[in-house]
């Protein structure tokens, strides 16, 4: 056995164990299936892989013409790999692809006047300068490169250089990423580009003029898979940390598509758990279980998801209004921005008024029924004293009567005002739910119950409205009360495209108090109104509407706004 057989060993295991290094790297990114751009990244290894069992076969043939044919491949297959990888570093970066880049038209024009060179290289000689068969210490082929070859290498570094400055300046857009990431790129660009030198300088002496490039291989692929796929950036690629940022209040998290945490702000480290050494990479369901049971990762085209969620931060209760938003990469989702805005005051304040509300709502019930005992025993002395004036044939005693009649209707006003009262208590919260209500038959609901007397009603617009039902039948049949007040003998009420209008013909309000109208202490020049236009607005205001007064042609019209209504094509009685 001669001495060369130990070094073609050497040359042909080390090949070999590249071969396995490279096709186990690509089995392993390609299982991590809850990633993108894993499926272009394999798509680069096994391009490498075939550059390697190429770059085996070669050193394992003895014919020349056969080891010459495969040294081409070999190069073929290394323009691949450098196109592949130039590939995955763009599309993880989320860069375009679109040829009309300078840089993407550059390299697809370079790899085609590479491919070819290569091809016609028995032809022109543009690859290699010459080639020469060496059996000494192996057999191999030393070849002198060529023009073509020399531009293909620099050509290779700078695609290489590009796409670490891209992965690069990825990984640097996150403070919550470790800075040994970037070292390991470096050192991957280093290991791909130091046998390319050390082909082109000829620094290794045993195998004069023998291409080394294909040993920069393995520590190229392991590291970059290591780095990005294995290394708790994750899909980190749909994510550009301008959409993150750490100089506002409100929380802000991103996502990749399996909901995993791959960066966040500097608003949102008090909510994570302080247990948790790196919370990159952690679902957010480990992270922050509260905020993932509230809310629901939306699809590509869904719009943003809307949610509340209540924690503990500094030993206060905080509450949020969360917001969450697809980032969609061609058609899918590659991840999510959450924004959860500290809520805690507005909370706090509808508490409050929820208190104050409930409060006075008590104190209205209250004062209601302990007024109404007496005035109905009041009210029972006065017509029990009624009857037996009127029962006596005397003129004063007839008198006195009459008298009593002011004071029994001033009983029945104060009873009507403990109802308006409590009326207006109950109703002075906010609505939280509404129904579709179709307008026609509640508003003819509220007239049949009501004492309209003469009064003629018509429902010229008809359809539906978002409301509360039970104060929208509140503010008809407060109105309706209005308008028999004023001497009306027709109301008119129609359906708007955001709200409604009533229109009756009795005594008009004056111009000077439409704007106090709904005031509780104010007299109109055709009576005191009491307390139920104040219930009107109250009621229309808990609904979100507004209400307003306006002077027709033919009386007065209360013109309510702010809604939400659904025409129909429906003139009636």
């Amino acid at each position: 056995m001669d001495g060369s057989v130990p070094l073609q060993f050497w040359y042909v295991s080390s090949l070999v164990v590249s071969a396995l290094i490279v096709a186990a790297t690509g089995a392993l990114v390609y299982t991590r299936t809850e990633t993108h751009h894993r499926t272009e990244f394999v798509a680069y290894v096994a391009v490498q892989w075939c550059w390697v069992v190429a770059a085996i076969a070669k050193l394992l043939v003895r014919v020349p013409a056969a080891k010459y044919a495969l040294s081409l491949l070999t190069d073929l297959f290394a323009v691949v790999a450098i196109v592949t990888v130039g590939y995955f570093a763009t599309v993880y970066t989320n860069r375009s692809t679109s040829p009309r880049r300078p840089q993407n038209a550059l390299a697809v024009g370079w790899a085609a006047v590479a491919v070819v060179g290569i091809l016609t290289q028995p032809v022109f000689g543009l690859q290699y300068a010459s080639v020469a068969y060496r059996q000494e210490p192996v057999a191999y082929l030393a070849i002198e490169p060529g023009p073509l070859y020399l531009l293909n290498s620099v050509v290779a570094a700078a695609i290489l250089l590009v796409s670490f400055v891209y992965l690069a300046r990825l990984f640097l857009s996150s403070n919550h990423r470790p800075t040994s990431s970037i070292l390991l790129l470096v050192a991957a660009a280093v290991a791909s580009l130091l046998p390319n030198a050390v082909t082109a300088l000829e620094t290794i002496p045993l195998l004069p003029g023998y291409d080394y490039t294909v040993f920069g291989i393995v520590p190229l692929t392991v590291i970059l898979a290591y780095t990005v796929f294995f290394r708790g950036e994750l899909d980190i690629a749909p994510m550009a940390r301008t959409e993150i940022v750490d100089h506002i209040d409100d929380v802000l998290l991103g996502l990749d598509d399996a909901g995993r945490l791959i960066d966040y702000n500097a608003a949102a480290e008090p909510l994570l758990p302080p247990d948790v050494e790196t919370p990159v990479g952690t679902e957010l369901s480990r992270l922050l279980p509260g905020l993932a049971a509230e809310i629901l990762l939306p699809a590509a085209g869904d719009a943003d998801v809307s949610a509340t969620y209540s924690t503990v931060v500094d030993g206060a209760r905080t509450h949020y209004a969360v917001s969450v938003s697809p980032i969609t990469e061609r058609g899918t989702v590659a991840g999510y921005t959450v924004v959860a805005r500290d809520v805690t005051a507005v909370e706090e304040s509808k508490r409050e008024l929820a208190r104050q509300n409930d409060q006075l709502e008590s104190f209205a019930s209250t004062v209601a029924h302990d007024l109404r005992n007496p005035l109905q025993v009041a009210d029972g002395a006065t017509e029990l004293l009624d009857r037996q004036l009127r029962a006596a044939d005397d003129p004063a005693a007839a008198e006195a009567a009459d008298h009593l009649d002011s004071v029994a209707d001033a009983i029945d006003r104060m009873d009507a005002r403990l109802d308006e009262l409590r009326t207006l208590a109950e109703h002075a919260q906010s609505v939280t739910t509404t129904e579709s209500v179709a307008f026609g038959p509640a508003v003819r609901a509220v007239w049949a119950a009501a004492d309209t007397g003469e009064m003629a009603l018509a429902v010229t617009a008809d359809g539906h409205i978002e409301a509360d039902r039970a104060r929208l039948d509140s503010v008809l049949d407060q109105l309706v009360r209005h308008s028999g007040e004023r001497g009306a003998d027709r109301v008119e009420v129609a359906l708007t495209g955001t709200g409604f209008t009533y229109e009756d013909d009795g005594r008009r309000i004056a111009e000077c108090d439409r704007e106090a109208v709904f005031d509780s202490d104010t007299t109109t020049a055709a009576a005191s109104v009491g307390l139920g236009l104040e219930i009107v607005r109250t009621q229309v205001e808990s609904q979100g509407w507004q209400v307003g007064v306006e002077r027709t042609e033919t009386g007065t019209a209360f013109v309510v706004t702010g809604g939400t209504t659904t025409a129909e094509t429906e003139v009636g009685p």
